[in-house]
């Protein structure tokens, strides 16, 4: 008999140390501060929202166009995605980088080919020109980029600003479609 009261008083023991060791851990531990859901802050009509996404759309094996974003929310009935901090990077006939465009912000429509960037949208091409504007177009089916809004170029030693470009991914040419100004460093032919 008295064995058993040993026996038993000893996992009474036990049990009262390991639920103190527990109360203590769950007193003592830190919390982590918990994050708002990504959710809370989409708006009402947004069916998928993604993080860090990496796209890249391809014809017979080739790149053609790389997306790569910080947030994407998807409207299934609008077709569009709406993207943050984007990064579009194209690629010509061969898969060989072409361009690279930046934006906060922008807006893909994948039913009609089209990526919209907005709001400081830089395009740095393997030419050499940079591009600033806030608004431009891409559309995949002619592999072109367009706007129709103020548009200053940097061609090394040359600075060229107008209204509406156009610039072709595959054959790198650019036109600048109005008011069109140009200023040369260093004057011409030096």
């Amino acid at each position: 008999m008295m064995r058993r009261v040993t026996i038993r008083n000893f996992l009474l023991i036990a049990i009262l140390a390991v639920a103190f060791g527990l109360g203590l851990r769950m007193c003592t531990h830190r919390r982590e501060p918990v994050s708002e859901p990504p959710a809370a802050s989409l708006p009402a009509d947004t069916d998928l929202s993604l993080q860090d996404i990496q796209y890249t759309e391809t014809s017979g094996g080739v790149r053609r166009w790389s997306l790569s974003a910080k947030t994407a929310a998807y409207d299934a009935e609008q077709g569009e995605s709406s993207v943050r901090d984007m990064r579009l990077v194209f690629f010509d006939k061969e898969g060989r980088e072409q361009a690279v465009l930046t934006a906060e912000q922008g807006s893909w429509f994948s039913e009609k080919g089209v990526i919209e960037a907005r709001n400081r949208v830089v395009v740095k091409t393997t030419q050499g020109y940079t591009l600033r504007t806030e608004l431009l177009d891409y559309h995949s089916e002619t592999h072109e980029i367009t706007t129709d809004r103020t548009v200053h170029v940097d061609a090394g030693g040359m600075k060229l600003s107008a209204r509406g470009m156009r610039y072709g991914i595959d054959d790198r040419a650019l036109n600048l479609t109005s008011q069109v100004k140009a200023v040369f460093a260093g004057g011409i032919g030096n």
